[in-house]
């Protein structure tokens, strides 16, 4: 079955990462949802990369679980992972979240009924809960601040296009990139999809059990 949203997650091995795996799959849409960590190996496996490509691969389903790794060289932030998992994704739209923040409760049906309101396929910017517990974005202009990877959904086509740079604001590069390749055409949606670094009470699955 072809996968209906594939998300793409670089990590470094962090240990929360299994948290945020955690929230892909208590989402009621999750048998439907490709995931695609992809390892930032720069530098080597660490032995926490190690860790984290062990519990992807014994623990998660393999039939929508898939580990890759690539060395990018020197950046920030696993942009070039994000470039290389949209490459290699499967279904027709891709979001893209890291290795220590969670998907929000009704993400992926959020997901779906804008993609499903589509009268044609164009970027995606949903909001995302920052660090600072402030909603990203604020208003719908596109400008440094205002965006974040995790707000990001893309028809995979136009995600194919985009390489990720390799600055710290390589999202916001990616989003204006986006913007550019749709000759503006975005759709800001005002859905919680993500959130950063997450508190106790924000784990939603673990609140509602």
């Amino acid at each position: 079955m072809t996968p209906s949203l594939s998300v793409v997650i670089p990590t470094l091995g962090r240990a929360s990462l299994s948290q945020t795996l955690d929230s892909l799959d208590a989402q009621p849409e999750a048998e439907q949802v490709e995931v695609i960590v992809v390892a930032d190996i720069f530098g080597g496996l660490t032995a926490d990369l190690e860790q984290a490509r062990a519990h992807v691969q014994d623990e998660r389903d393999a039939d929508r679980y898939v580990w890759l790794e690539v060395d990018g060289g020197r950046h920030c932030w696993g942009h070039p992972q994000r470039t290389y998992g949209a490459r290699a994704a499967n279904a027709p739209w891709i979001w893209f979240t890291q290795d220590d923040n969670i998907s929000a409760a009704g993400a992926f049906a959020a997901m779906q009924a804008a993609i499903d309101a589509q009268d044609h396929p164009r970027p995606l910017f949903f909001r995302w809960l920052a660090p600072w517990r402030q909603l990203i974005w604020r208003d719908e202009h596109l400008m440094l601040g205002n965006i974040d990877a995790d707000c990001l959904v893309f028809p995979r086509p136009l995600a194919e296009q985009i390489e990720w740079g390799l600055r710290y604001e390589g999202d916001f590069d990616a989003a204006v990139r986006a913007a550019e390749l749709a000759a503006g055409d975005i759709d800001w949606r005002p859905d919680l999809i993500s959130i950063a670094r997450p508190w106790p009470a924000d784990l939603w699955w673990k609140v509602a059990a």
